[in-house]
């Protein structure tokens, strides 16, 4: 039987609950992240576990948590996995340039180095301070996912090594990738790169292309066979949820239905209820699902959304 690593352990798919979060971040504590942009800084550990109960209140599963190495903190996640009952999935990687201090290691360390502190997240244990170091620390809790990301329009060349050792990663160990478009452009430099370092692009996720919504590039991502998440919805300084309903429903008319993902992308404190902000973690299930339905959106299109999509593309 097929299985996940969690903050609650190995969980069987099934398990994984019927509304999977694709991406979200419950913490960035650390790093130039909550530094340079308050709002960022997500510390509390009281103010998300009332944020995930809400979720799980709703319906809510599984969440993938897609701080890699920075701003991440397992031991907090665990500890709101321990309250709420909700398995969070942890991510190794690596995050786009602005969440890291020029000196981080990402930048010192060679690529072999750096595959064996990737590869080492995955089997062993995800590192307590994200190799800040000297000294080695690991949970039990082990990285289920890897993420990689592009600039605005491009990819860096740090970022081209980096993907390289998430590729080397992938090929011994099959990790599912997801991969972060700023504003949703670079995703075909991102899917090319991956596909020379070796990624099975049926493993990969593209994030926030409905922020670039040109259903003609989306339907080109599909048909290389990744998927697609979501992460508007709510979110109104993007554009209003007609769009992405729009794109949801040409690319499931298109036969695309089997891959797409929703998320909600909570990242910021003005984002969350529980720091004064708004519209909250469950948004998702209690206002946009509702919609979807209202919108002509079937059970059947619900269910490859929230839970069958997410699980082929964590397991298969």
């Amino acid at each position: 039987m097929k299985t996940i690593e969690t903050t609650l352990g190995p969980l069987p798919l099934e398990k994984l609950g019927k509304r999977i979060n694709a991406h979200d971040h419950l913490f960035l504590d650390s790093g130039p992240g909550g530094v340079n942009v308050p709002d960022f800084l997500l510390d509390d550990v009281d103010k998300t576990s009332v944020e995930i109960q809400r979720w799980a209140e709703a319906g809510g599963g599984a969440i993938v948590d897609t701080m890699p190495t920075t701003g991440r903190n397992v031991d907090k996640c665990i500890e709101v996995s321990r309250r709420t009952g909700v398995p969070i999935i942890m991510s190794t990687g690596f995050h786009k340039g602005a969440y890291y201090w020029p000196d981080h290691w990402r930048y010192l360390y060679d690529e072999d180095e750096m595959v064996e502190l990737v590869l080492s997240e995955i089997k062993e244990g995800i590192e307590r301070s994200n190799y800040r170091g000297p000294v080695i620390k690991r949970s039990p809790v082990k990285a289920a996912v890897m993420k990689v990301a592009g600039e605005y329009n491009r990819v860096t060349g740090n970022m081209k090594k980096l993907i390289d050792v998430v590729g080397r990663v992938h090929q011994e160990t099959g990790t599912p990738v997801y991969a972060h478009t700023e504003h949703g452009t670079a995703a075909m430099e991102i899917l090319d790169l991956l596909e020379a370092s070796g990624v099975v692009l049926n493993r990969v996720l593209i994030c926030h292309l409905d922020r670039n919504p040109d259903l003609f590039l989306h339907k080109e991502v599909l048909a290389r066979g990744a998927f697609l998440e979501y992460d508007t919805p709510s979110r109104f300084k993007y554009q209003p949820e007609s769009i992405v309903i729009a794109l949801m429903r040409s690319l499931i008319e298109a036969g695309y239905g089997d891959r797409l993902m929703l998320g909600g992308d909570m990242a910021r404190r003005s984002y969350l209820k529980a720091y004064g902000g708004g519209p909250g973690f469950e948004y998702l299930l209690t206002e946009f699902t509702p919609r979807l339905v209202q919108e002509g959106f079937t059970e059947e299109d619900l269910h490859l959304i929230w839970e069958e999509n997410p699980r082929r593309w964590l397991a298969s």
